[in-house]
This record gives C-alpha cells, sequence and structure tokens, in this order.
C-alpha cells in the first residue's frame, strides 16, 4: 500500500515513560509512512524519572525528521486533559492519539490513514489492532463498525474531537476513551476498528495482571457513565454491581478501602454527569464491568509471525440464487481478513447469480486466487465437495454464507497449525448469533444476541458422539480431502460432522481458545424448534453412517475414549434439550425461554468473575 502523503498530528502523553521511548520512537522512525508529514505532540504529565530530559533529546535528535516535534511538560493533570492539551496544538486533519508502551508495524499509519481518506464524513476514529493481545470487545466483522474506541492507539478526525469538546476532563484515567466514543455516537458520529493496523502493545506483564490504577479507575468510570449514557435500569445495576465488589475477595490491596473512597468520588461526580445526559435516543450499551461483549479468549497471546510457513489457506463458500445480500456480508469478512495468501473459491449451486461479485473480487487484487464456480443443481454436499477439489491452498476453510469470520480467524488457527505436524486442523471456538430476518433479499436482518455454545477441547471420543465444531470454525489439511474423501451427498444436514468424523479416524485436532467466527440461527422461537427438530431427526441417519467406519485402536485408546465418554456431561445436555423443545412448543412458556437464559448466561458470568 502506497503511503499518503497529508499531514499527520501523533498526540503522545507520557507519565514515568522513559523505558519505553527508545522503542517507541525506533518502531516510528521506521514504519512507512512519511515522518516528513508527521508532527510529534508531546505532553508529560509530571513525571518523576529521565522522561522529559528524553523528550526533549528526541525533540533535538529528530527536529530534520520531523515536520515539527513540541515539547509540553507540566503537572499530571490526567490521560484525557493530557490530550486535550495537545488537541488544542493540532493542526492536521488527522490526529493520532497513542500510549507510548506500544510500537508501530510498518504499515499501520499507512493503513489507518489511507482508511480514513476513503471512508464516510460521518466516521469520527479509526482503532488499531493490539497485539499480543487483542482488545477482546466485539466489532461488526463486514463493516469493522464498533461502539467504541480504544485510545490506547487510535486515529481521530480534529473536527469531530473539537466538535465535542475532546475528552470528558472529570475522568482522570481509565473509562475516559469510552466516554469519548459514546459521546461521538451521541453526536451522530460513527467508529471503525482497522484490524489490519497493529501496534504491539505490552501493557500486561502477564496475562492474568490486575493493575490497582485500572481496576479502580475503570469500576468508577462505569458508574459515572452509566449515569450519562444508560437506562434507569443501567444505573441500578452499576450501582448493585459496586456493591458487589465490596464482597468479593479483595485482587488489589486494600480494595476496600479504596473503593469506599472511588465512592465518595461517585457521590460528588455524579450530579455533574447526570446533568449532562445524553442528547440523542441511542441506546449504549453496557455489559457488566464491560461496555461491549467480549469475545472469548481475550488473552490468546499472538507473536510475531514466521515467514518460514505461510500456505496458501482456500476459503470455501457454498451459495444459492437469492442469498446475495447474505454472500456479500460472509464475503466482506473473508476481504478483512489479517492473514495472506488467502484463495477465495464460490461454489454456487443450480445458478450462477455471483459472477459478477466474483469478477469484482478478482480484479481487487486482494486475493491469491478468485475461483468462481456455477453448478447445475446438484445439492449443498456434493457442491461443497466440487469446492474442495477446486482449491489450491494447503489449508482449507468453509464458510457458509450466512456466517462470519473476525478478521484475525485465518491468521490465528494458521498460527495455531504451525510446527505442529502430528494435527490434521483446528479449530477457535464461535458465537452462536440469533437473527431476525426481516427481508431475505434484500438482504434486512436484526441481530439479537451472540452466546458461546462450544468450548470443547478436542476428544476423539466426544466428537464421535456428538458434533461441537460449527463448519466454519475449522481449518484442515486439504490432504485428508485427498484420503478420506468429501462431504457425504445422502447428508443434508449434519455433513460436516460426519466429515468430521471421518477426518479424526486417525489423526488430531486442537482447539483454539478463541472467538473468531460467528453462525447464524434463527431468533424465532418456531423457526428455532423446527430447525432443531430436523437436527434430531438427521442424528440418527449421521450416527448410521458412521457405523459403516472402521478404525484401529489399542486397548489403551478404548480406555481413554470410555473415560472422556464417563467425564462427559452430555446426558445430562440430552436431557436439557429435550426440556427446553418442550418449553418452546408451548408458546405461553416460550416466551420466558430466552429472558430465562439470558438471566441464567449473566449470573454465570458473574460467578465465573467472582
Amino acid at each position: 500500500m502506497t503511503a499518503p502523503h497529508v499531514p499527520l498530528d501523533i498526540s503522545i502523553l507520557t507519565h514515568n515513560s522513559a523505558r519505553w521511548l527508545s522503542a517507541f520512537v525506533q518502531s516510528l522512525m521506521q514504519q512507512a509512512y512519511p515522518c516528513s508529514q508527521i508532527r510529534l505532540l508531546l505532553r508529560d504529565n509530571g513525571s518523576t524519572d529521565s522522561t522529559v530530559q528524553m523528550l526533549r533529546q528526541i525533540a533535538s535528535d529528530h527536529a530534520a525528521q520531523f515536520a515539527q516535534i513540541v515539547v509540553d511538560a507540566g503537572n499530571n493533570v490526567g490521560f484525557g486533559c493530557g490530550h486535550n492539551a495537545n488537541l488544542a496544538h493540532a493542526k492536521a486533519q488527522w490526529m493520532l492519539v497513542t500510549n507510548v508502551d506500544l510500537e508501530f508495524e510498518p504499515q499501520t499509519l499507512v493503513e489507518l490513514v489511507s482508511r480514513a481518506m476513503i471512508d464516510p464524513q460521518q466516521v469520527a476514529s479509526w482503532e488499531c489492532r493490539q497485539k499480543p493481545y487483542e482488545h477482546p470487545k466485539h466489532y461488526n466483522p463486514i463493516t469493522g463498525d464498533t461502539t467504541w474506541s480504544s485510545s490506547a492507539c487510535t486515529l481521530f478526525r480534529v473536527d469531530a474531537l473539537r466538535q465535542i469538546g475532546g475528552y470528558e476532563p472529570k475522568l482522570f484515567l481509565y473509562g475516559e476513551d469510552v466516554e469519548l466514543s459514546y459521546r461521538l455516537r451521541d453526536r451522530g458520529w460513527q467508529l471503525r476498528y482497522v484490524p489490519r493496523a497493529t501496534v504491539w502493545h505490552y501493557t500486561y506483564e502477564h496475562a492474568a495482571e490486575v493493575k490497582p490504577a485500572q481496576f479502580l479507575g475503570s469500576t468508577l468510570a462505569n458508574l459515572l457513565l452509566r449515569l450519562r449514557y444508560g437506562t434507569v435500569r443501567d444505573m441500578m445495576r452499576g450501582l448493585l454491581m459496586y456493591g458487589g465488589l465490596f464482597a468479593l475477595k479483595p485482587q488489589i490491596p486494600n480494595q476496600r478501602r479504596r473503593l469506599f473512597k472511588n465512592a465518595i468520588e461517585m457521590l460528588r461526580l455524579g450530579p455533574y454527569f447526570l446533568r449532562s445526559r445524553k442528547q440523542s435516543t441511542q441506546r449504549f450499551s453496557f455489559h457488566l464491568w464491560d461496555y461491549e461483549i467480549v469475545r472469548t479468549g481475550a488473552f490468546h497471546e499472538h507473536k510475531p509471525t514466521s515467514a518460514a510457513w505461510r500456505p496458501v489457506v482456500s476459503v470455501l463458500i457454498r451459495t444459492v440464487a437469492g442469498r446475495s445480500g447474505r454472500l456479500a456480508e460472509a464475503v466482506a469478512s473473508v476481504v478483512n481478513q489479517t492473514y495472506s495468501p488467502l484463495e477465495l473459491v464460490i461454489v454456487e449451486d443450480g445458478s450462477d447469480t455471483a459472477g459478477e461479485l466474483a469478477e469484482r473480487l478478482r480484479a481487487s487484487g486482494r486475493f491469491a486466487a478468485v475461483q468462481y464456480h456455477a453448478l447445475k443443481k446438484v445439492g449443498r454436499c456434493t457442491a461443497g465437495n466440487a469446492a474442495m477439489k477446486a482449491a489450491t491452498g494447503e489449508l482449507l476453510c468453509f464458510l457458509d454464507d450466512d456466517d462470519l469470520f473476525y478478521a484475525d480467524h485465518a491468521e490465528v488457527l494458521v498460527d495455531a497449525l504451525a510446527g505442529r505436524d502430528n494435527l490434521a486442523g483446528v479449530y477457535g471456538l464461535a458465537y452462536e448469533l440469533q437473527t431476525e430476518v426481516i427481508s431475505a433479499e434484500p438482504w434486512v436482518y436484526r441481530d439479537i444476541s451472540h452466546r458461546l455454545l462450544y468450548s470443547q477441547p478436542f476428544s476423539r471420543a466426544l466428537l464421535w458422539h456428538h458434533n461441537y465444531m460449527p463448519i466454519q470454525t475449522v481449518l484442515f489439511r486439504k490432504t485428508l480431502f485427498e484420503r478420506y474423501g468429501g462431504l457425504d451427498p445422502e447428508l443434508d444436514n449434519l455433513e460436516d460432522w460426519n466429515l468430521w468424523v471421518r477426518y479424526t479416524l486417525e489423526q488430531d485436532f486442537a482447539l483454539v481458545h478463541k472467538v473468531t467466527s460467528l453462525y447464524r440461527v434463527p431468533a424465532q422461537v418456531g423457526q428455532a424448534l423446527q430447525r432443531q427438530q430436523v437436527l434430531d431427526d438427521y442424528y440418527a441417519k449421521a450416527v448410521s453412517k458412521h457405523s459403516e467406519l472402521r478404525v484401529e485402536l489399542s486397548p489403551n485408546q478404548v480406555l481413554k475414549m470410555a473415560h472422556e465418554l464417563a467425564q462427559d456431561l452430555y446426558l445430562v445436555k440430552v436431557q436439557r434439550r429435550t426440556l427446553r423443545n418442550l418449553v418452546l412448543s408451548r408458546p405461553w412458556l416460550a416466551r420466558f425461554y430466552y429472558p430465562l437464559r439470558r438471566a441464567a448466561s449473566l449470573l454465570r458470568k458473574l460467578a465465573q468473575r467472582m
């Protein structure tokens, strides 16, 4: 990607940051955006180490490389006020707000500014992806839209920041980026997440680290944001949750005393936040102490990618006529993948309506190859087999035309498979996405809820008993297709389960404990019940197919598999499924089913955090 030659301001705030500065500046100098177009706005918040001296030395050493370097030092006025001071000096159309405890990848700034220049005027911010730990909040895999942007490294439209008055000065540390995001959205602006713009953010010494300042600052900010943007129910829930913190086992020193001190601060600031309530009718989300659905796998560690093994990954999409909207969204989630090289194979069963889309994708240059095959009506399984046969990639993965990948899906799974020749494939976690379909064509819908249904480490015995690997979660070697064949044309449903059973007869798969994809299910009770009944009916047929398979096992392997089955609670799950179907078949009970399920899920999350 060519670097855009437009001015860029970078706002950098420091506080005892001497240990980070050298690596930060070095990565900034080595990235692809022309430094001659960059103004560095360096603001120090009361450092007591050598940070200020280092900032001045940076200004002296690199003045010729940058358009301008402005150094300002003062008292510790907090995160938001510090960046507001830099905002007052901004001259460019774009300003990057960034932490100093991170390093840029070469194309990060180019990706951000290029995206900003082509996005609509109502988009106000573009957030970087963080490694080694990606921020776990959900985002729209199709558009990149996000409900809030972390200010660890985010590009802003300066006019948007000035229009709303910058960061909230009453929030000293933590939560100010969420508040800024909510205020931007409240005034009609949109926010974007840009997964291919990556920074390495070394904010945690280890995955389980609990920072006292973050614990206290984020819980206080959550309460104050509920007062400004939440409903009365949100406010009451926040107060109950805060009270519950006093009963929890302390996670930081002097936790209860410091929580009480924060409660006094909340009483002081509460009236101010209530008086400045939101202006729009937009709904702002609160999920316990978070603000968005938290993708499982928050501390899945990304490591620097080795160039030694970069296999072509073929993404296989089956579609039919009348699903162009669904297909376009599925393809968009593939276009947004952070991994390359990718091959896209679209197989259309019984029609040829997707040819134009395939041509546009081929011309875009985004993929190593794009294949499109229009077949006579042959069925889902034969279409899938045609896709596997045509694929040229070493690794294959399916994506049904109504399912979606998060941007890191291929990257995470390829990294998990690298160097593990003993594995035939890997699979990630996936959200079951309840969707209310308003119109099939044009594709209009409303997402109701996300649910993590399967989180099962690989067990051959359990997989042979029931499927816990939704089709789009699996990345597998093409050699499996060449050895064991493809999907069974006699199975219109559960064909993927039958495939995984055959592919695991002699080789192992492995779970990657991170949500990297979503699959849609109907939100309407009647449709959900009908869909489940179809799957239940096919279960016996699939089991009958499995009885035809043969595998050689040692006595120890048989005992291990028996133990795995005995330890599993699937029989209880089967009973729960029967009870669920009974409830859903009674309309007067069905209306309580999903609210109760959501309440149970909330209680489980609370219990896990305790």
